[in-house]
């Protein structure tokens, strides 16, 4: 069942989840995946993360840079973070539970509603330009 946002006060639980379809291409860095975390209730991102496309997942520093940087954004911690259950995310997780929020796997298609929108603008804003 996709998540209500209307259920959610800001900041009281926030979403992981990759912001691209397609990698980002750079000349010098090569391919890209992008992590973001979002705001549930406002759909604000509060930080993202370029990931290499060949690396299963976050490491355990970019996930604790990531989530750093989305407290400091938002001015506070969730009480719950959601996680793609289709993804491979143990590191994030483990820094996520290190926080104390609590971590829920859900399926992507249940987030999806909620991530939709960020990730067409995203699309928008990236399918255009030039190669970096």
């Amino acid at each position: 069942m996709p998540i209500n946002p209307g259920k959610y006060a800001q900041n009281e639980a926030w979403v992981l989840f990759q912001l691209n379809d397609a990698p980002v291409h750079t000349e010098a860095d090569g391919d890209f995946d992008v992590m973001a975390i979002m705001d549930v209730a406002t759909g604000l991102i509060l930080g993202m993360e370029f990931v290499g496309v060949l690396a299963e997942e976050l490491s355990e520093f970019q996930s604790r840079k990531l989530l750093a940087s989305a407290e400091s954004e938002a001015g506070g911690r969730p009480k719950s973070l959601f996680v793609d259950s289709d993804k491979k995310a143990a590191q994030t997780v483990e820094a996520a539970n290190a926080l104390g929020l609590e971590v829920i796997r859900e399926s992507g298609s249940n987030l999806s509603p909620i991530t939709q929108e960020a990730r067409e603008g995203f699309a928008a804003h990236v399918s255009g330009a030039k190669w970096q």
